[in-house]
């Protein structure tokens, strides 16, 4: 291992840390390191050189804790090794943004994109090596470090921004449901107690109403602030919509314990809020539900913290602990009665599934079909869609399921792809078919089956099922985009939101979820969640399309907004595929021209 002598900023008058260029060569010729070193002194920057003549000393190297590179030039051919083989260390371990040139005597078009596609920033060939190249290179290089920082800092703001209440910066109700499934997850590994508390504020109603918004919006400010203080760092405190919020307290085992904690909180709350030279006061009604007594269900633990709220409300108590015999779960079903009919289903075919059109929202020219998965059974009594899926998630039965699902969708979309030429059809796919290792199999030989290209073929994916699994997940989606089938994520925001994914995935397209959709038209924040997914897809080459469009006023909105795809009962319900095709005919013979919808007209 070779370098040049340290050099401090000090050494260069005028300059600091932020101009010194620190530079990594990979190359285990030592003639050809020497004649980049000196090419690179050459350059305008103020660089300092270290150099690594194997795989194992550049390991090394980027190990140390005490290594900061700015750029890296690597050579293939190493003594020890490929030197592609380094660029997993580089990233995750060295700086995930840092510019990697390659540098190396076997050159050709096939060998540099193949190097640009693993990663590598540029491609250089040792024999048209010069100065003026290696510049323009250190030049690339830097923009895209900065271009990337640029990137990450957007993901960051809108990652925080879908996750966070607007007006109190607390978790939103989407983050606080992700954090208690974690934490209902860890009670059942672990045995770990911890209490959710539903707040509703007393007499803020009030406030808002004789004082204004302005008044009411210094309240639950205020009411966050000394939420968020006066709680541990491990409490998670979230704001879920209007004067309503929500606690997660760790550690707290005992009804005696979480009724103390409730009049704590109480008492902060109570104490008066000064607004505009007025004194205001407010109370709260407190519900509270402990983990593990009563469930390890999110769902069932909110329900049973928000029916004791609303017990404290009524009540003298303003804090009411729910009681195990209170424990109602709004998902609980009879599973064994319905897996047994839903098995019977699969095996005679009665599952169907209904169609939903997507359009173009400027031009409304259909461009493809959500399939939609309907059941009504016939001795286990009324049951949802979003209850189907969650039983048989939970089953063997899904990969039959799912076999049925392509078999019939597919099988139903041959017999119109051609006469619909312009069209796709999308899938959901559950999380867990990505872990069988049957299922990229079972998807192509369908598709094979009923003779359409894969290119038509969207499979429906939720962020958590890309997340949960990210390395099998990554597995599966690379082979069947190598196959031509394309990757949609659905309900994305509803969810614990990340852009990692966008980078690590092949995505083709990214559905916003319909509760963005449905408080756009009254949401500056929706809105601007919106126009900032526009510009990430666009920049990403991605399709957006928003659901949940209820009205033309709403796909007015959207089309001002940028937004160029979406679905949604304001432009048609899941359909039967038998009245699918009149529909169409329906559709397409009818104008759909927007209402006049001027920037003027959006909230501000």
């Amino acid at each position: 291992m070779t370098k040049d002598m340290h050099r401090s900023p000090h050494d260069h008058p005028g300059t600091g840390d932020e101009d010194l260029l620190e530079v990594l060569i990979v190359d285990d010729d030592d003639v050809d390191r020497e004649k980049l070193s000196r090419m690179l002194h050459r350059t305008a920057w103020n660089v300092h050189v270290e150099e690594a003549a194997s795989r194992c000393e550049a390991l090394e190297l980027i190990r140390n804790p005490d290594s900061r590179f700015d750029i890296v030039f690597l050579d293939f051919g190493l003594s020890d090794g490929d030197g592609r083989e380094l660029l997993p260390a580089i990233r995750e371990e060295l700086d995930p943004d840092c510019p990697i040139i390659a540098v190396t005597g076997h050159g050709s078009a096939e060998i540099a994109a193949d190097s640009i596609k693993q990663g590598m920033t540029e491609f250089l060939t040792k024999r048209m090596l010069s100065a003026e190249n290696v510049a323009a290179s250190i030049k690339e290089g830097i923009a895209w470090r900065q271009d990337r920082k640029a990137v990450r800092q957007a993901e960051a703001e809108l990652t925080h921004k879908s996750l966070h209440d607007p007006l109190t910066d607390l978790p939103n109700r989407t983050l606080f449901f992700d954090r208690l499934t974690q934490a209902c997850a860890r009670a059942r590994r672990s045995g770990d107690s911890f209490a959710v508390v539903m707040v509703d504020l007393d007499r803020f109603k009030e406030i808002n109403d004789s004082l204004g918004h302005a008044a009411g919006d210094v309240v639950l400010q205020t009411v966050a602030r000394r939420l968020r203080s006066h709680l541990r760092e491990v409490d998670t405190v979230a704001r879920l919509g209007g004067d309503e919020f929500a606690i997660i307290l760790e550690s707290v085992a005992t009804v005696d314990a979480a009724t103390a904690m409730g009049e704590k909180i109480n008492q902060l709350i109570e104490q008066p809020v000064l607004h505009d030279n007025r004194v205001l006061y407010v109370g709260a009604s407190l519900g509270m539900a402990l983990c593990p007594q009563l469930s390890f269900s999110p769902t069932a633990l909110l329900s049973a913290a928000d029916s004791a709220m609303y017990k404290a409300k009524a009540g003298v108590e303003k804090t009411c602990v729910a009681r195990s015999q209170e424990l109602q779960d709004p998902d609980e079903l009879d599973h064994k009665g319905l897996l047994e009919e839903l098995a019977e289903a699969i095996a005679a075919r009665e599952i169907q599934w209904h169609w939903q059109p997507k359009i173009d929202l400027l031009h409304a020219r259909v461009t493809g079909f959500e399939a939609l998965v309907r059941w009504v059974p016939h001795d286990s009594g009324d049951v949802s869609p979003e209850q189907l899926i969650r039983v048989v998630e939970q089953s063997p039965l899904i990969e039959p399921f799912t076999i049925l699902c392509l078999d019939t969708v597919l099988g139903q979309f041959a017999t119109v792809h051609e006469a619909w030429p312009d069209t796709s059809i999308s899938i959901n796919v559950s999380a867990r078919m990505l872990e069988r290792p049957s299922f990229v199999e079972n998807v192509l030989r369908s598709i094979s089956m009923h003779q359409i290209n894969p290119e038509r073929v969207i499979l429906e994916l939720t962020e958590t099922a890309l997340i949960a699994h990210p390395a099998q997940a990554r597995r599966v989606v690379e082979k069947l985009h190598q196959e031509g089938v394309r990757l949609s994520i659905d309900d994305f925001g509803a969810g614990f939101t990340s852009f990692g994914y966008l980078r690590d995935f092949t995505i083709d397209e990214i559905k916003i979820d319909r509760s963005f959709i449905s408080r756009c038209t009254q949401s500056t924040f929706d809105q601007s969640l919106i126009t900032s997914l526009v510009v990430l897809c666009n920049s990403l080459g991605i399709s957006l399309v928003a659901e949940g469009i209820e009205d033309e006023s709403v796909r007015a909105l959207l089309v001002s907004l940028g937004c160029p795809f979406g679905q949604g009962y304001g432009i048609s319900r899941p359909l039967p595929f038998d009245h699918l095709q009149s529909w169409m005919v329906k559709w397409n013979s009818s104008p759909h021209s927007l209402p006049a919808y001027s920037p003027e007209s959006r909230l501000q």
